[in-house]
Order: C-alpha cells, then sequence, then structure tokens
C-alpha cells in the first residue's frame, strides 16, 4: 500500500497500473494512508504470535520494502535484486513461520527465479511504454532491452539448474522420503521457456499478466502442483 501511495503519480503513465485504486483516485489518498496504518497494525498483531526467526524476517522484509520504495527502485540493477530479495525474505519467514529450515537450493532458486521474473519485467515496461517509460520509472532509461536479454538468458539457465540441484539434494529428499521430486523439473523447464517465447515473441514480460492471460503457462503450473503433490504425498504412484 506504501508503494502505491507512493508511486500514484508515475502509475498514472502505465497502461495497466494507471488502473490501480489509489492511482485511479477509486481510494483517496487520505484512505489509503488510513488501509495502510490498519494493514500495518492487523501485521504487527500476527506477527506477534509467530516464531522469533519469522518475526526477524518479517522485520527484515518491512525495511527491504521501504529502501525498495524510497531508495532501491531508482537504482540499476539494484531495482531487481530487491526484488528478488524480498521474494528469498518471504520464503525464509515462511519456513520459520511453520517452523522449518528452508534448505539452500530453495532459497538460490527463488533468488534467480524471481531475479529472472524481475527482469521480464523490466524488459516489458521498457518496451512497451518507450518514451513514456522516464515519467513512469526513471532506472528504465538505464537499461536496455539487449543487456536484459543476456540477463534473463542467464537467470533462466541458473533457475532452472539450481531447482534440479534442489530436487536432488539429499536434504531434500530425505525430508520427502521420496528421490521423484526431480520428475518435475520439465514442468519448471517448460515454464521458463514459454515465458521467453511470450517475451520475445509478443513482447509480453509482466509475470502476473503472463500466467493469468497464457493458458500454456496456466497449465504448467497446475499440471506442476499437481505432480509435487503426487510426488510428496502417494510417493508410491510414482
Amino acid at each position: 500500500m506504501f508503494n502505491d501511495i507512493r508511486d500514484r503519480e508515475s502509475d498514472c503513465h502505465h497502461s495497466r497500473k494507471k488502473n490501480r485504486p489509489v492511482a485511479s483516485g477509486e481510494i483517496k489518498l487520505r484512505d489509503a494512508w488510513i488501509l495502510a496504518g490498519i494493514l500495518a497494525t492487523l501485521a504487527v498483531l500476527v506477527a506477534l504470535f509467530l516464531p522469533y526467526l519469522a518475526q526477524v524476517f518479517l522485520l527484515l522484509c518491512v525495511v527491504e520494502n521501504l529502501f525498495y520504495t524510497l531508495k532501491g527502485k531508482d537504482m540499476v540493477l539494484i531495482d531487481a535484486f530487491c526484488i528478488s530479495a524480498g521474494f528469498v525474505i518471504r520464503v525464509m519467514a515462511g519456513a520459520y513461520a511453520i517452523e522449518t529450515s528452508p534448505t539452500g537450493w530453495i532459497v538460490v532458486t527463488t533468488f534467480f527465479l524471481s531475479l529472472f521474473l524481475g527482469f521480464g519485467k523490466r524488459r516489458n515496461e521498457l518496451l512497451t511504454l518507450k518514451e513514456e517509460s522516464n515519467n513512469h520509472r526513471k532506472v528504465l532509461t538505464l537499461y536496455d532491452h539487449k543487456y536484459l536479454d543476456y540477463l534473463m538468458i542467464s537467470t533462466a539457465s541458473i533457475s532452472i539448474i539450481s531447482y534440479t540441484l534442489y530436487c536432488l539434494d539429499p536434504q531434500v529428499i530425505g525430508k520427502f522420503s521420496t528421490d521423484k521430486l526431480v520428475y518435475t523439473v520439465s514442468f519448471v523447464t517448460y515454464g521458463v521457456f514459454r515465458y521467453l517465447l511470450l517475451l520475445f515473441r509478443n513482447g509480453e514480460g509482466d509475470p502476473t499478466e503472463v500466467v493469468t492471460r497464457d493458458r500454456g503457462i496456466a497449465i504448467t503450473v497446475l499440471l506442476w502442483i499437481v505432480s509435487v503433490m503426487l510426488v510428496i504425498y502417494f510417493p508410491t504412484w510414482m
């Protein structure tokens, strides 16, 4: 909410973000601040009942989000790294909230996959906004779409490799009592390649829009979820 309030003027220059409640004026600025305060209070109350390490990472998440909103989003590369770090922190907080320790490979996978999607989003904004890109997000003027192409291919490759290593991690195999999780790598690989196809062929890039609009990726995500559930809860079927 804080990010929406701060970006309300720049969001007006974006074809989709201009329809956000705060940017469009559907929610008045005063009401937005009140809502932000209520949500923050509720978050603090919920956090009080969580384990200590989960509270630490939630606090770190707040600090990271504030840095991104106030400074990080205007710094080339740092903006994408902040987004990626935010997802990693959420994974860590979620893991400690249910009192389990995340493996190193799931952290690496989360980091590079979110970095991959973040660069895709920046590429999409750079190409679709064109001359309006500076009005929406100043950092876009510091990026080049070919450079972003290289970054996306690199992070996509690392994401697939790290997810594969996560599936083959002895700690993961021991935790789920099965070595069949590696069978789900094909869905992740196809999903990444499909996203790249849509990005380079159609100029799409916003992860939210791609997942909700593209049937191929939506089906792949569903199949991945089903396959993971089968492997973990019904390993004898595999």
